[in-house]
């Protein structure tokens, strides 16, 4: 499996923890002009790029130059310049733990809130671009820094089907509540790229099964026929199973690990 797009995870779990901790109680009419913008982007299904800065200085202009020339003329993005000594923009400042990023520096929001690139100092286009990702990499995005279990199904031509081992594993009371299954075809040219960076074939006659946990560790790829059980082996394997100290799973896989002297 190439690790492209799992150290681009990690680093994003590192970068942008502190997104997925604060909690969001704040209500729409409280909402700073530069939170109302992501908003407003998200449900317009744009990707939020904030730049952040501290002065108009000659890095904060090159930056946003680059923004401008790289995203100026896309309908999916939306550009949005936060002062983070700005005494209004504090919450948005804090959600991204900003104030300790070297600047100026961007972060890249996907509609439903996954954090898809984060760029201290200086951007390429190349960059920019290649952070508005597809929808199903933008899902298990957003799942794995929700520290959640991604069981990705590439299926094929004209095929919805969830293989009913991965169906039973999400059924599982020990994982449903932190476990995302996300479809994707495997013919689809929006996710082309996604499904090549993860080395996944897309010319199986049935669903193949990429299974990743947090923050980005890509536990193995499966035909259909993959089972609950082996599912539920190669998380305990990976030492992200449960906490139960008497888990089958996490005795099964003790057990098959060897003796250290």
């Amino acid at each position: 499996m190439t690790r492209t797009l799992l150290a681009h995870t990690l680093v994003l779990m590192l970068v942008a923890g502190s997104v997925f901790s604060v909690a969001q109680t704040a209500t729409a009419a409280d909402f700073s002009p530069g939170q109302q913008a992501v908003e407003t982007a998200a449900r317009q299904n744009q990707y939020a790029f904030i730049m952040f800065y501290r002065a108009n200085d000659t890095a904060t202009q090159g930056m946003h130059r680059t923004l401008k020339s790289a995203l100026s003329q896309r309908q999916d993005a939306a550009i949005i310049p936060v002062q983070v000594g700005d005494a209004a923009e504090q919450g948005l400042v804090a959600r991204f733990d900003a104030s300790r990023t070297p600047m100026p520096a961007i972060v890249a929001l996907a509609p439903n809130g996954a954090v898809t690139g984060v760029f201290p100092r200086r951007v390429s286009s190349a960059h920019l671009t290649a952070a508005i990702t597809s929808s199903g990499q933008a899902e298990c995005l957003k799942a794995l820094q929700d520290k959640k279990i991604v069981l990705l199904c590439v299926q094929p031509e004209g095929n919805s089907l969830v293989p009913e081992g991965v169906q039973q594993f999400q059924a599982d009371e020990l994982y449903k509540d932190r476990t995302e299954v996300v479809n994707v075809q495997a013919n689809d040219p929006a996710e082309a790229r996604f499904l090549q960076q993860l080395q996944l074939r897309t010319d199986q006659p049935t669903t193949v099964t990429a299974f990743m946990a947090p923050p980005g560790v890509m536990l193995g790829t499966f035909d259909a026929n993959v089972t609950h059980d082996v599912l539920a082996q190669k998380l305990a394997a990976a030492g992200k199973c449960c906490d139960d100290p008497n888990c089958k799973h996490r005795k099964a896989a003790r057990k098959s690990q060897p003796t250290r002297r």
